[in-house]
């Protein structure tokens, strides 16, 4: 039950959008609308997010993290929610997140 943790923490993490590489060679298209681009765009913003939500919750049971977790998509972005234990397990976790993000946007 959550009243057993006592440590927590939340991380929102904001994602730039992307435009997906094919985008110029559509450039002649009706795609190249700009009603169409703000769809491709959110479309391939959703995919990296939920891609990252995925990424969190598989290496949250990979290191064993005890505790609440919840994650989820928020405006251009995600927030991760932790209740732990220990003050340690959270900011781990938290740290590790904000490092999945930072390689994101490197790779962008």
């Amino acid at each position: 039950m959550w009243r057993e943790f006592t440590h927590c923490g939340v991380l929102y993490a904001h994602l730039p959008e992307l435009d997906p590489s094919d985008a110029v060679q559509d450039a002649a298209t009706k795609e190249a609308s700009s009603a169409a681009i703000r769809e491709r765009i959110e479309t391939a913003r959703i995919a990296a997010e939920d891609a990252l939500i995925t990424r969190i919750h598989e290496h949250a049971d990979a290191i064993g993290f005890t505790g609440e977790l919840g994650v989820s998509r928020v405006i251009n972005g995600i927030c991760l929610r932790v209740l732990t234990t220990r003050g340690d397990d959270a900011f781990d976790l938290i740290r590790d997140v904000a490092d999945f993000v930072t390689d994101f946007v490197a790779e962008g």
